[in-house]
């Protein structure tokens, strides 16, 4: 699974109940979240936003957390060229479908409506599923 930035920030500076259960099975190991290097760039750069300045939040060690609790994904230079994806109409949200395609995630849990609108045309093409935190929730409160 692939998690974008909205729904790290979520775990590590909201403690936002509906991400619980996902934080709660990476600690649990029962899944593995991919993080490509574009990935946690951006993320390491959010969390020195000045809105979470008062969450006193110690970035080190929430990037060193994420770091212990995901896999990096890495394509070999010798790679063929991957199937192009879709668009994101916001295309520094690009990296995120691409982190899901490369390091052949069956999700991409996002909350960004331009990813979102994307799910079916991924589904269909690229064999991942895009669904927001709470549906990955719910699929996780039922064993999917």
């Amino acid at each position: 699974m692939v998690l974008d930035t909205n729904v790290w920030i979520d775990l590590l500076v909201f403690d936002d109940p509906v991400a619980r259960p996902v934080r709660d099975a990476l600690v649990e190991r029962r899944l593995t979240a991919l993080m490509a290097p574009r990935c946690r760039d951006e993320l390491a750069i959010v969390l020195t936003y000045p809105q979470f300045a008062s969450r006193e939040l110690d970035n080190d060690a929430a990037l060193a957390w994420v770091d212990a609790h995901t896999h990096r994904i890495v394509v070999p230079e010798d790679t063929a060229p991957p199937a192009p994806l879709p668009l994101c109409r916001d295309r520094d949200d690009q990296k995120f479908l691409e982190a899901a395609r490369d390091g052949h995630a069956h999700w991409l849990v996002s909350k960004d409506k331009a990813v979102l609108k994307l799910r079916s045309r991924v589904a269909r093409r690229f064999g991942f599923r895009i669904v927001t935190a709470s549906a990955f929730t719910s699929l996780l409160a039922v064993g999917g």
